[in-house]
């Protein structure tokens, strides 16, 4: 992670390090030509410099990026868009084309986050004055929030644990009780795993780089022991890839050997199970705010729904 950090560094201060005239001719020719490396590395170096996040800005957020970023340029290519001299509703258009295209509302919504930063950096180059994504949005959409990434029910929490091998029950556990999110499962290192003491926790680096601590249930601390004293060859992680689809790949697998759907929750439906299990028992929304690590607790709201929508219907004995 350091040598990674210090690559990034590297790279943005290659740019900063130009005079305005250098940065501005490479950010026109790049935008020219549309070569897809030279923009992204300049706008990798805009995100480092001058994002929210500066120099802490996560590898998850990095890869959104670059995703969102080849994806704009395959249809400026496809529309015949000119990145210097866009037209005013290419933007709109461009969203337009991500929804037909099938992708999902947070999908298209981080799409156009990308497309967002690419203008902002060759402004920044003073390569143009283009903004045509400035007041472009995605479409509302039609699915409650409540129907997407559902939790996993406590009895298919337990089946899938039941039919896991260790490290997959580690990976379930960090999800289900531990309420981490998939790129926190993937990221996490043995250093920041506690098992002593009378209340064994995780320091979970989350949105935003903030670091908190996580408490452990008895099931996962006894699962991440077993695990880290049967794998001390492992290079400082805890799982055997650091990869976001290695963690998604193991989950779905449990999945499909279960027969419990995965579509439409994935992993996040297990940090769902974590705040639905944790309001289904206490009735405290501050409790939950407070394991999965929210901001605001108008995010922890949706547990009282998940709440509801898994108990009993009252007409069912009827």
């Amino acid at each position: 992670m350091m040598v990674y950090r210090l690559d990034l560094q590297a790279r943005a201060q290659a740019w900063a390090d130009m005079d305005v005239p250098e940065m501005r001719r490479r950010a026109t020719e790049a935008a020219r030509d549309m070569d897809v490396e030279s923009l992204w590395s300049l706008t990798e170096a805009h995100l480092l410099l001058n994002g929210l996040s500066g120099a802490k800005v996560s590898r998850h957020t990095i890869r959104a990026y670059r995703k969102g970023l080849e994806t704009f340029l395959e249809y400026a290519r496809m529309v015949g868009l000119q990145l210097l001299r866009p037209r005013p509703n290419h933007g709109v258009a461009y969203a337009r084309w991500l929804e037909a295209k099938g992708y999902n509302t947070s999908t298209v919504r981080v799409r156009l986050a990308a497309s967002r930063k690419l203008f902002a950096a060759l402004r920044w180059a003073g390569a143009t004055d283009a903004t045509p994504f400035a007041d472009v949005r995605p479409a509302p959409d039609p699915v409650p929030r409540t129907e997407k990434r559902k939790p996993y029910s406590d009895v298919e929490v337990e089946e899938l644990v039941r039919a896991s091998d260790l490290e997959e029950k580690v990976i379930l556990l960090l999800g289900a009780h531990a309420g981490l999110r998939v790129s926190e499962i993937a990221g996490l290192q043995r250093l920041d795993v506690h098992l002593d003491g009378e209340q064994p926790y995780l320091m979970v680096t989350g949105k935003r780089q903030k670091r908190q601590g996580v408490p452990l249930s008895r099931t996962l601390a006894k699962a991440l022991y077993a695990w880290l004293n049967a794998t001390p060859n492992l290079q400082g992680r805890v799982l055997s890839s650091g990869s976001v689809d290695y963690v998604q790949n193991r989950v779905k697998a449990v999945c499909e050997r279960t027969g419990i759907p995965y579509s439409r929750r994935q992993v996040h439906g297990l940090r769902h199970s974590a705040g639905t299990r944790i309001y289904s028992d206490t009735a405290d929304l501050l409790a939950v705010r407070d394991h999965l690590r929210h901001a605001d607790i108008t995010s922890s709201e949706i547990y009282v729904e998940y709440s509801r929508k898994m108990k009993t219907s009252p007409v069912k004995a009827w």
